[in-house]
């Protein structure tokens, strides 16, 4: 006994325009992920330069006024004992 199978053949449906545009806007998405990405790594290692020498400053700055506040003292001392 053969069993024979008739089988539908269809032609294939046309393509659509989506089914090209899809792919290329999704790489062109994730590339401009990546570069947001490496934009916002950029930013984040800039902040912390600036940062580090804004703390940089403000000890620079500290160390002076202790310096000038030691030469008023020694100055006021020395005007203090010649009076």
């Amino acid at each position: 006994m053969e069993h024979h199978e008739e089988v539908l053949i269809t032609a294939k449906p046309p393509e659509s325009p989506f089914n090209q545009v899809v792919p290329a806007l999704l790489t062109a998405a994730v590339v401009g992920l990546a570069g947001l990405f490496m934009q916002v790594a950029k930013l984040d290692q800039s902040v912390s330069t600036v940062a580090a020498d804004i703390q940089e400053l403000k000890n620079d700055s500290k160390e002076r006024l202790s310096d000038l506040e030691g030469r008023v003292r020694y100055i006021e001392m020395a005007i203090g004992k010649s009076k």
